[in-house]
């Protein structure tokens, strides 16, 4: 897969497009961690503890040095929640995404994306976020489809983890190689776009790798694997 020259906001170009764009979320779209900005605000409508967002903080610090324990986080996630119906939960998830994540998305997602939509590159977010954190950007960004971790629902309530591995690390590729063969689509021909140590199996495997804001671990494999590496200025809000 050939890059054209890069643009000026730094988002890379594609002289062939990629047979689907596998897109994480948290520092890669935004500067922020999507669980946080959802369990802050479930934390101000007296839904949970304060102990629970601080523990969404701790947890989202592991994740950017690459040693997040992602399924003891779900676990913990999920059984503070437990109680809250999941329409309930979904509502404040777009109250969450208008308020909070749209505004703090980089400069140049929307218009990259939508450009790369157009090309015919179905695009795919992979997050480790509940699935209705995220539906709400899946839904803006015109994404074809999300993969994150699965959960049971019964009686409209959250109750569990359901089966596969969870969606983060190594788990990311499993579900994006999933998600291609069912749509008979070569995943060695795909974009991915992520900017955790953590995401490099599934940047590893497809055709083009993007990294956003890495670290120094992710951006030496960077230079070594030839990935673009785009460095977005930070929105600007009111």
């Amino acid at each position: 897969m050939i890059a054209d020259e890069p643009r000026p906001d730094g988002w890379p170009t594609y002289e062939k497009p990629p047979s689907a764009a596998f897109i994480d979320v948290d520092g890669t779209l935004l500067a922020e961690t999507t669980t946080f900005l959802f369990a802050r605000i479930l934390m101000r409508r007296g839904l949970i503890r304060r102990s629970s967002l601080l523990r969404a903080l701790y947890h989202g610090l592991q994740h950017r040095f690459g040693r997040l324990d992602y399924g003891a986080l779900i676990a913990y996630g999920l059984k503070n929640i437990a109680s809250v119906p999941v329409v309930e939960l979904e509502r404040i998830a777009y109250e969450n995404f208008v308020e909070h994540v749209k505004p703090r998305l980089y400069p140049g997602v929307v218009e990259h994306f939508n450009a790369l939509r157009k090309l015919g590159t179905p695009l795919v977010l992979v997050s480790s976020s509940p699935g209705l954190v995220i539906e709400p950007l899946r839904i803006y960004l015109s994404c074809a489809d999300a993969l994150t971790t699965k959960v049971v629902i019964n009686r409209g309530r959250l109750v569990g983890v359901g089966g596969g591995p969870p969606c983060y690390g190594e788990g990311k590729l499993f579900w994006a190689e999933e998600w291609a063969g069912r749509y008979g689509l070569p995943i060695g021909e795909a974009a991915a776009y992520a900017d955790n140590w953590s995401d490099r199996a599934l940047l590893g495997r497809v055709g083009r790798g993007v990294v956003v804001h890495p670290g120094k671990r992710l951006t030496r494999l960077a230079r070594e694997r030839g990935w673009d590496v785009v460095r977005p200025g930070r929105p600007k809000r009111g």
